[in-house]
């Protein structure tokens, strides 16, 4: 039953995801001009070029490269694939073709922060479904398990030869609006993959660390751990108070560990993922 609704998550995930990406790149990015990577840039140029439409370009590209995929890659990562292969370009045409979905937003650089946003929110949620988005990815992917090319690389120049196309038809200023779109997405890709997993690190040195301990244990239901250290001036042993704290206990503990020791003192830093018994595992 369990898995039964993580995969109807995933599902959900990549349906949504999909539907984010269409909604941006279709009514935000081709609205306004704006520059696109990947097998949508591709399809920018064709429609250019040679007046095809980018939903159908998207189309056959995204099967085509999903059969080497198959071929090459092996049916479980396919099938990851499946579900965005043909999902996206009808997503795409079905934007396109609705008035409803155009001529709202007419200021570009507005747009493209908005459909960064939105890519890198819809692209989060496909891979949180350990699921593809497809297109290049998937060439990439192929390339560094055949030739060991670095993935980010490839993609790097593959959406760098595809900007190179469009730059011939479209001006600096819009170039510009598709970088800020690129940064944008990857802000938030990251934002997205480590929402609801990231916490705080608390670190503090004391000499009252076994007090430190307990109220962090009983009162506030937080793990601990001690790890033994040497003070570098006089040279005693001692130990360090190490903890892994959601937000919301963090201000409430600092407060009692100075009520604790004045002196203490405490680092505190940002933690993107957690894994382990009491995160992702049960605590008993």
């Amino acid at each position: 039953m369990r898995r039964m609704k993580q995969k109807l998550l995933h599902i959900v995930y990549i349906v949504v995801g999909n539907i984010l990406i269409a909604f941006a790149l279709s009514t935000l990015l081709l609205e306004n001009n704006i520059i696109a990577g990947g097998v949508s840039g591709i399809g920018i140029i064709f429609n250019h070029y040679f007046g095809l439409s980018i939903s159908l370009s998207v189309g056959i590209l995204n099967v085509c490269l999903f059969v080497l995929g198959f071929l090459f890659l092996g049916k479980v990562f396919a099938m990851t694939t499946l579900v965005s292969t043909f999902l996206f370009p009808f997503l795409l045409e079905f934007f396109e073709s609705q008035p409803v979905f155009h001529h709202y937003l007419n200021d570009p650089l507005l747009a493209s922060i908005i459909a960064g946003c939105l890519i890198g929110i819809g692209v989060g949620l496909v891979l949180k479904a350990n699921a593809s988005t497809g297109g290049v990815d998937i060439l990439a992917i192929l390339l560094h398990r055949k030739f060991g090319a670095p993935v980010h690389i490839v993609l790097n120049i593959t959406d760098l030869t595809i900007l190179l196309f469009q730059f011939s038809f479209n001006d600096t200023t819009h170039v510009i609006y598709g970088i800020v779109t690129v940064m944008m997405t990857t802000i938030m890709l990251n934002k997205t993959l480590t929402a609801g997993t990231s916490l705080m690190q608390l670190v503090v040195i004391s000499d009252y660390y076994e007090d430190i301990k307990d109220m962090i244990l009983h009162d506030h239901d937080a793990g601990v751990t001690l790890l033994a250290s040497e003070k570098g001036y006089t040279e005693e042993n001692s130990k360090l108070v190490l903890s892994i704290l959601p937000y919301r206990k963090l201000p409430d503990i600092k407060e009692k560990v100075n009520q604790i020791d004045p002196l203490a003192f405490m680092i505190v830093s940002h933690v993107d993922e957690v894994g382990g018994k009491g995160f992702t595992l049960e605590k008993k």
